[in-house]
């Protein structure tokens, strides 16, 4: 049996970073978190778990189902439009054909699932969104007990994410074409940074 692969969608498979900046910082804004609306806070809170960071700087049960639910149409209307990132889905189909690949993402699973069958991006085995938990770590480690005995890879371009794939056991690997910068991957000490998505399958050479 292969060993998985976990993907980040975000910035490592869709180009969706101003889409989802110009939503988050305007409901940042609206919450009186102005201090948090700006690029770099906003990169900033991915130095760990989004949502868990976010709870911490922001007071209050906020994150409730009529909230949600206005967060999910956002989402789903922008990543329909969202492209993807060029020459990704080559190198994604190709992994496919001999490992399992997964996406683990804390989009909403219904915007990630039009945004693959808009892109014709039709690889993964399961899509887990934040509907299965904002959570990543308890995510990969669902994945991981499909696939006992196997090592596990988690491909992320923010260092929060590659910490929690540390956390939950999995190896992390960096992509340098995404939301974060090479020296913020580098300091989550990643397995292995890639820098274009070519390189994905030279990678797959060595696992």
């Amino acid at each position: 049996m292969s060993c998985p692969i976990l993907f980040d969608m975000d910035g490592v498979i869709a180009d969706s970073w101003r889409p989802f900046f110009n939503y988050w910082s305007e409901i940042l804004i609206k919450m009186g978190a102005d201090n948090l609306a700006t690029e770099a806070q906003i990169l900033a809170l991915f130095e760990g778990n989004f949502f868990k960071k976010l709870g911490q700087q922001i007071p209050g049960d906020w994150m409730q189902p009529a909230f949600l639910n206005s967060a999910r149409l956002a989402h789903l209307k922008f990543m329909k439009e969202c492209p993807s990132v060029p020459d990704v889905s080559e190198s994604l189909q190709h992994l496919a054909q001999h490992y399992p690949l997964y996406l683990i993402t804390s989009n909403f699973t219904e915007a990630a699932e039009h945004f693959l069958t808009k892109q014709n991006i039709g690889c993964f085995r399961e899509v887990m969104g934040m509907e299965q938990g904002v959570i990543k770590t308890d995510k990969i480690r669902t994945v991981m007990k499909q696939h006992p005995d196997q090592p596990c890879y988690f491909v992320s371009d923010t260092s929060g994410d590659l910490n929690e794939a540390r956390e939950a056991g999995a190896i992390p690997v960096a992509v340098s074409w995404g939301w974060h910068d090479r020296s913020t991957l580098e300091a989550a000490k990643p397995a292995f940074i890639l820098d274009n998505p070519s390189e994905l399958l030279e990678f797959s050479f060595h696992i």
